[in-house]
């Protein structure tokens, strides 16, 4: 009525229904090929992106992995300033406090074991001293009442060994002060300033 369109009636058309259902389950497939293909891309994408990111990780961690008091240790050469190269920073940092804390045991060990080794030769070069200077004293007392050329020569022999045996306990008394010296307490001095000083 007055050329308006009121409604519009459809009827179905079964003969065209199965083109319709071929056009539909195609473009369904291409649909689900293209979404197939975009997911395979994007899991591809994110392996590399994550292997490249946990590359440097994994180095790190094979060389924390590999670290050892007293030897060796190689430093991570990593030039970029970001997250990873602040952590491979403290990795070389803590590699030269090690190294530093090892020298400083080793140098430790190493007086230890000279203090323990002047202990041990002060002890041996005691022991026998005295005995030994007692007896030359008794024997100088004994023979006292000798014959005088006998008397000079026992004197002028036990002399010579109670020198020697008083050396010999000096040398034994340095080597235990040795064993009892303090700790060594380094300090830096300006060598410029001392000199001008001078």
């Amino acid at each position: 009525h007055n050329g308006e369109v009121k409604a519009y009636l459809s009827l179905p058309y079964f003969e065209k229904q199965n083109e319709l259902n071929k056009e539909l389950s195609g473009f369904l497939s291409a649909l689900l090929n293209i979404y197939v293909f975009l997911l395979a891309i994007a899991v591809l994408v994110t392996v590399i992106i994550s292997s490249r990111i946990t590359k440097p990780l994994l180095l790190i961690q094979e060389k924390m992995s590999g670290v050892r008091l007293g030897s060796l240790n190689d430093k991570i050469a990593y030039q970029r300033k970001d997250e990873i190269g602040q952590l491979v920073h403290e990795y070389n940092r803590m590699l030269e406090e090690l190294a530093s804390s090892a020298d400083k045991l080793a140098q430790s060990e190493r007086e230890s074991a000279w203090r323990e080794m002047a202990k041990q030769v002060a002890h041996e070069i005691k022991n026998p001293l005295t005995p030994m200077k007692l007896s030359v004293q008794h024997l100088q007392r004994t023979l006292q009442h000798k014959d005088e050329n006998d008397r000079e020569f026992v004197n002028r022999v036990s002399e010579t060994l109670i020198q020697q045996i008083d050396t010999l306990s000096a040398i034994a008394t340095s080597f235990s002060d040795f064993a009892k010296m303090p700790q060594a307490n380094p300090e830096k001095l300006d060598l410029l300033q001392l000199i001008a000083t001078l």
